[in-house]
């Protein structure tokens, strides 16, 4: 979805093309949009579990200077500071009001939202939502077809979706996988 957002906003010739990564952890994503040709980025992380360390040592591995490495809450970002493309992978699942980030990280994107998000294989039911996550005391489980619900119910339009099985993820509740490629034009 990274490359085809890119793709797409080279076409209209939009530039720059900008990049925001909520959730970055060693902002692996911002590191490959650049590859990708993006002209800047910003990994945003709380850095509550220290992976911003790591993002640093491969920015400088790489020499990379537009990669802009942030220590912040993703409610803590400006609503002015909209990028061409946000990509939330693997946040929503890790709060306990996942609705508000979803909204949060749809504010901040000028053109498009990708969205990953571990779901539910359990209940497959639009309504499905619980928090904290069964089995732990912190985030939450939902399932495809209720991010699926959320997101047209706000009227944002859907590109692209797609499902997978999160091999290495041993209970049913984890093992699911979404992804949303979402526009604002």
């Amino acid at each position: 979805y990274l490359a085809f957002a890119i793709g797409k906003l080279r076409a209209r010739n939009v530039e720059p093309i900008t990049f925001s990564e909520l959730f970055c952890a060693d902002a692996y994503y911002s590191f490959i949009a650049r590859r990708l040709g993006v002209d800047e980025c910003y990994a945003y992380d709380n850095d509550r579990d220290g992976h911003l360390e790591e993002a640093k040592f491969i920015q400088h591995l790489l020499s990379e200077t537009n990669v802009h490495l942030k220590a912040q809450d993703v409610f803590d970002i400006s609503s002015e500071a909209k990028t061409s493309i946000v990509m939330n992978a693997g946040g929503l699942y890790h709060v306990s009001d996942p609705l508000s980030v979803l909204d949060k990280s749809y504010e901040i994107c000028k053109s498009y939202l990708i969205l990953q998000s571990v779901v539910s294989l359990v209940n497959e039911d639009e309504n499905y939502f619980e928090t904290p996550a069964p089995g732990w005391d912190w985030g939450c489980r939902f399932s495809h077809a209720f991010l699926r619900k959320q997101i047209a119910k706000r009227g944002y339009r859907i590109i692209d979706k797609e499902r997978n099985i999160l091999e290495g993820n041993l209970r049913p509740e984890d093992r699911g996988s979404s992804y949303f490629f979402l526009s604002r034009e």
